[in-house]
């Protein structure tokens, strides 16, 4: 099953986490990039404020065609309990989507609080069906377990 992984990392862990992951799958990476490009201050300050109105991020790439994948992994951190602006632009900005089995995950300093619930019934109003979801703690990622266990949600979505 061909596998598209597209994420938003803003302090990089999110980023070791979707590359670690595809290094396993053998999946595409797509890593955009907020033109906000918030400072760790500002991410709290103007950032998670933004994250819990569900507001989207302007982001590059805009548009992300995944007419040729089979399943589409969607990341984000997860600020002040929600998924990021980032996040909100790439379920927007998703071509081709619909029909696609999807996997959310999540990367924070905890616990992902609403964040995966919310990125998964965002993903299937833009009719993807999404089978799995997955959340790493920074304890996890330091640990370094995450990657291998985000693999295995996606071998599970994938059938394989």
């Amino acid at each position: 099953m061909k596998t598209c992984m597209i994420f938003y990392s803003g302090t990089g862990q999110t980023r070791a986490l979707a590359k670690g992951a595809a290094e396993i799958v053998g999946a595409d990476l797509v890593e955009v990039r907020d033109r906000a490009n918030y400072s760790k201050v500002m991410m709290y300050l103007k950032g998670a404020p933004r994250a819990r109105r569900g507001e989207k991020a302007e982001i590059e790439p805009a548009e992300i065609d995944v007419g040729a994948y089979d399943l589409v992994a969607i990341g984000t951190p997860v600020w002040a309990g929600n998924p990021t602006p980032a996040a909100h632009a790439i379920i927007a900005g998703l071509r081709n989507c619909e029909g696609k089995t999807a996997v959310a995950f999540a990367t924070s300093g905890a616990v992902p609080g609403g964040a995966l619930e919310k990125l998964s019934k965002a993903l299937g109003a833009r009719g993807l069906s999404v089978v799995g979801t997955f959340h790493a703690s920074a304890k996890d990622l330091k640990k370094g377990d995450g990657p291998e266990r985000l693999a295995r949600v996606i071998r599970s979505a994938s059938g394989a």
